[in-house]
């Protein structure tokens, strides 16, 4: 299993750097891919695919990481937010760029910040259920991700995700979220480096569902 996954993110570093037509979902698949296939390869078994892949990224990724991180701009656009309660409510920021750490936060923060909200609709907006249910699953079901996202990243820093408004129709701003690949590609190099010699018991509950 090693071998396959390592091959698949060479796979990815060879269509980056070449001069094929490749798309950022192409890689975006693949990478999502490779994550679930390290997640199931610790956790076996069937229809759990949304659990595993998010409890490896919580619970077995880098704390650098942040892949519990809660992304404001993704609260925004469930409407469980206001855009007062965000650095966009700021006059003259209405359509600045944001990096990650600009303006996500940990999850206690989140609780914190946000009383009236509970803790599951916080976690089903963390960078590691947003990675499977915006990313994974609209490309791999869809192929094409969510709504909210963008494949063009709006900041030219590294990053792990950054944030860009969009200009909707009606006089409103839309909040685009982009995945950074190279977070992405670096998230399935982790968990390859450091995938499961065995299958684990599967916890006994699940970081998704723990609120």
């Amino acid at each position: 299993m090693r071998t396959f996954l390592e091959n698949r993110l060479r796979l990815v570093r060879d269509m980056r750097a070449s001069t094929l037509d490749v798309s950022y979902a192409d890689l975006a698949l693949i990478l999502t891919a490779v994550i679930s296939g390290c997640a199931a390869q610790r956790w076996p078994g069937r229809n759990i695919d949304t659990k595993r892949f998010v409890e490896l990224l919580v619970m077995h990724s880098e704390p650098e990481d942040h892949c519990d991180y809660i992304s404001i701009p993704a609260l925004l656009s469930s409407q469980f937010i206001q855009e007062a309660d965000t650095p966009w409510g700021v006059p003259g920021k209405e359509v600045r760029i944001f990096r990650d750490d600009e303006v996500d936060m940990p999850l206690s923060e989140a609780r914190s910040k946000y009383p009236g909200l509970g803790v599951s609709d916080l976690k089903k907006h963390s960078y590691s259920y947003l990675l499977y249910s915006w990313l994974r699953c609209g490309y791999a079901h869809e192929y094409c991700a969510s709504d909210n996202t963008t494949e063009f990243p709006p900041s030219r820093d590294r990053a792990r995700l950054s944030y860009i408004g969009r200009h909707q129709k009606d006089g409103t701003i839309r909040r685009m979220t982009a995945f950074h690949l190279d977070y992405i590609l670096s998230l399935a190099q982790y968990h390859v480096d450091h995938i499961a010699e065995h299958p684990e018991p599967l916890p006994v509950k699940w970081w998704i569902e723990i609120g």
